[in-house]
């Protein structure tokens, strides 16, 4: 028994609402992008599934290798550049390819080659290939899922949408008609190559039908049209006053369909099909040009570029940073009149006399500190683009606290705010500290690159345990690239908002308590306890609300290692969540950072919040160390963590041990020195593991939150009493939450190792000036560096610690 689904388009932009799965859906939009364009080759209104393609990223799973392909061309049709297949690897196994590198069709350099033997030359080709390092990388993992490993987005050649996009069939299908009883390995390359029959012949293509088997709604049918199948519905006037605009009927009944259906063998095969259309067709092009290569080119987008290369004219476009939940805002600029001097180009950025006065002021404040690190990315014009600081208390506090870290972008909520990124954490009293702050105007991956190296040498080399940012791809890629090691998760806050956005119809919408979206949704994501638990009520959510093909919950749960508390529950963050609503700093950048704050207001504005910031620091130190808490039950570990603990922190642990005295322990497991229990409360049905080691005073839970946050959580507590543990276990009692959290710290260190990196940038561009002085700087870095380690081991054997 199968299910049959059914679906049309809408209005004259042919958007296909087919069951579809996620890789596919991706490639649907992108086979229909020549229908979202008018006659003029402007884009029309789009739908709501149409503005929500999702973007490649790194870590991003396919099923298969050729839905990798058909998503990664469905980006670059959209986008507007062609792709081929540069590089593949297979298995010592069985041969089958196990990886595939997608890339531009402009990468690498063609080959120069010199006169024939006759002494003629040969006629000058136009040069299709740039050094273009725009990629994709998949790899089969032992899941069998396909996973993006490696990515670079950037072009170095200008990309524009398609006025339209042929679809250029593998060359086995070159020139073929359809006809019933045809094969194909698969529904998507079944689909390919109607679209490229579609496109040489001269009409547009949209999916009608599809059917998936009850077993595992894998597809087995799936029935393609053309664009102007069907009748569009009549409609009324909205009244006697306002009329709705008449528009060009684009449907005509035509009936020209190809159905293709699955067979025992996993062969597709036509099997029903008309070739006649109602309507007449547009021209078809005069000639196609199949390109070879190591595999074959299946998508040629014929783009705005190529006619401003033709007439000779310089597009410069400057993709400006934007994410997977919002849209890319795309800035163009010809070039074409006279050049502005270096003050005007200045101007664009910061202006050119708050471009002196922060140089300035860095410089002075170097002078007085040589803790100040600062550093500024130049533009080709020498022009300030991007800038960061950071002065030696953000330093320290790194030191201190810089074990997790979060990145706040508030100004990307905000178009006409300052575009200010702090490096932010929390102190020992849950207090909100700075680590570097940075202005970014120009923000491709390079630039983020730029910013998380300067910030890494500012911070003595040191990277944090964890990162938390809002969803940027291109932040998400350079911290890939520059903190490989470091757990990277996503703003929850962030997320839920988004959702808040996405889905208001169902976040408003007054129900019971059954049927309440916010309440079944939030329990989804913080209360599930396994990865099991977490799926089966995620697919409960989809089934009940009707969401099994909303994309961006599919998009979400694509992402869900990323920012569900439960995938890195493991992760130390030091709750920095609990900070992010009453000290958040949108509501104070978008009052004070705005565009039109001049660079002198907005320093002295920041300096301003940051003594408050210190002051209020110095505050609750004071109150730490001279004052003592309230002790609300009689306790020797209570009476310790008093002494030990700030008052904000002390308040913390005091109510988690409170509460565990509401707990049950039962003991499950009994072997020598390990003893395992389950913790469980009458009115919670849910169940904690709990394992102690009474040799080395280790014990662990099952909920994680000590190494989430670097507190005891309550069933362990519960377990200390249950096994007559009177005094905290020394490895239980992180220094950064005490009172004691800022002794130690050298701030010469900080000194030394700035001074280090930089005078090895300078040897590093000097030494690779020629192969010779590269030779010889290697040579020169490797005896030096054998000293440096000699004399480590001198003064560690000379002063034993």
């Amino acid at each position: 028994m199968e299910n049959n689904t059914s679906s049309d388009d809408v209005g004259s932009l042919g958007e296909n609402d087919a069951d579809l799965n996620n890789e596919n859906m991706e490639h649907q939009m992108a086979m229909e992008v020549s229908s979202h364009f008018n006659n003029s080759g402007n884009l029309l209104p789009s739908h709501q599934e149409a503005s929500e393609n999702i973007e490649p990223f790194i870590g991003m799973e396919f099923e298969s290798e050729e839905a990798a392909k058909e998503s990664y061309m469905s980006y670059a049709s959209r986008i507007g550049f062609s792709v081929r297949i540069s590089k593949s690897r297979r298995s010592r196994n069985d041969e089958s390819i196990i990886m595939r590198r997608f890339v531009c069709s402009k990468e690498g350099f063609h080959t120069k080659r010199g006169n024939y033997e006759d002494g003629k030359k040969k006629r000058k080709r136009a040069t299709i290939r740039e050094g273009c390092n725009a990629m994709i990388e998949v790899i089969q993992k032992y899941y069998g899922r396909w996973v993006v490993t490696k990515l670079v987005k950037e072009h170095n050649h200008v990309v524009a949408a398609p006025t339209r996009v042929r679809y250029i069939a593998p060359e086995e299908y070159a020139g073929m008609e359809p006809f019933v009883g045809m094969e194909f390995s698969s529904h998507e390359a079944a689909q390919m190559f109607y679209y490229a029959y579609a496109s040489r012949v001269g009409f547009d293509v949209r999916i009608r039908l599809s059917r998936r088997s009850t077993r595992d709604e894998s597809f087995v049918m799936r029935r393609f049209v053309c664009t102007k199948e069907g009748f569009a519905p009549l409609e009324e006037n909205f009244d006697d006053i306002k009329k709705k605009r008449n528009r060009t009927p684009t449907r005509e009944g035509c009936k020209a369909m190809f159905e293709v259906i699955r067979k025992d063998s996993d062969r597709w095969i036509v099997s029903k099909l008309i070739t006649d259309h109602t309507h007449d067709l547009v021209v078809a092009p005069a000639k196609v040009h199949y390109i070879q290569s190591q595999s074959e080119v299946v998508v040629l987008a014929k783009s705005c570029a190529v006619n401003c290369e033709k007439s000779g004219a310089t597009s410069i476009s400057k993709t400006q940073f934007g994410d997977t939940f919002g849209s890319f805002d795309v800035l163009s600029s010809n070039d074409q009149g006279s050049r502005k001097d270096t003050r005007d180009t200045c101007q664009n950025a910061f202006g050119f006399e708050d471009t002196q006065f922060l140089l300035e002021s860095f410089k002075k404040m170097q002078v007085e500190s040589a803790a100040f690190f600062y550093a500024v990315q130049l533009d080709q014009n020498n022009c300030p683009t991007n800038v960061f600081w950071a002065d030696a208390k953000a330093k320290m506090a790194y030191y201190y606290f810089g074990d997790a870290v979060k990145i706040d972008t508030s100004y990307k909520k905000n178009k006409n705010m300052m575009p200010f990124v702090m490096f932010t954490g929390v102190n020992h009293h849950f207090q909100s500290v700075a680590f570097g702050c940075a202005l970014l105007t120009d923000e491709t991956e390079a630039s983020f690159i730029w910013l998380f190296e300067n910030w890494l040498i500012a911070m003595c080399g040191r990277p944090p345990i964890s990162l938390i940012t809002d969803h940027h791809e291109t932040m998400t890629t350079a911290i890939s690239r520059v903190l490989p090691d470091v757990r990277h998760r996503l703003s929850r806050c962030h997320i839920l908002s988004k959702c808040r956005e996405r889905l208001s119809n169902l976040y408003f919408m007054r129900g019971s308590l059954e049927n309440n979206f916010e309440m079944d949704f939030s329990n989804c994501i913080d209360e599930s306890e396994t990865i099991e638990v977490f799926d089966l009520q995620w697919r409960s959510i989809l089934d009940k609300y009707g969401l099994g093909e909303n994309s961006w919950l599919q998009f979400l749960h694509h992402m869900r290692h990323k920012w569900v508390p439960l995938y890195h529950k493991d992760t130390f963050t030091a709750d920095i969540s609990l900070t992010e609503k009453p000290e958040s700093l949108s509501m104070f950048f978008e009052k004070y950072f705005t565009r039109k704050t001049s660079l002198q207001v907005f320093i002295a504005i920041l300096d301003q919040a940051m003594a408050v910031w210190y002051e209020r620091e110095a505050l609750e130190d004071f109150a730490s160390s001279c004052t003592r808490p309230t002790l609300r039950t009689p306790s020797s570990i209570l009476k310790q963590a008093s002494e030990i603990y700030t008052r904000v922190v002390f308040d913390v642990f005091q109510n988690e041990f409170e509460e565990s005295l509401g707990y049950f322990t039962d003991k499950i497991e009994d072997v020598g020195v390990i003893s395992k229990y389950n913790v469980t409360k009458s009115e919670d049905p849910r169940t904690y593991v709990v394992t102690h080691d009474s040799s080395n005073k280790r014990t662990n839970c099952s909920c994680c939150k000590f190494e989430r946050s670097g507190i005891l959580c309550r069933h362990i507590l519960r377990v200390f009493l249950t096994t007559d543990v009177r005094v905290l276990p020394e490895q239980y009692i992180l220094k950064r939450w005490t009172k004691e959290a800022k002794n130690g710290f050298v701030l010469d260190e900080c000194v030394r190792y700035n001074d280090l990196a930089c005078h090895v940038i300078r040897y590093a561009k000097e030494g690779s000036s020629s192969p010779t002085t590269f030779n010889i700087a290697k040579q020169a870095l490797q005896m030096a560096f054998a000293e440096v380690l000699a004399a480590k081991k001198d003064i560690a054997r000379r002063c034993p610690m």
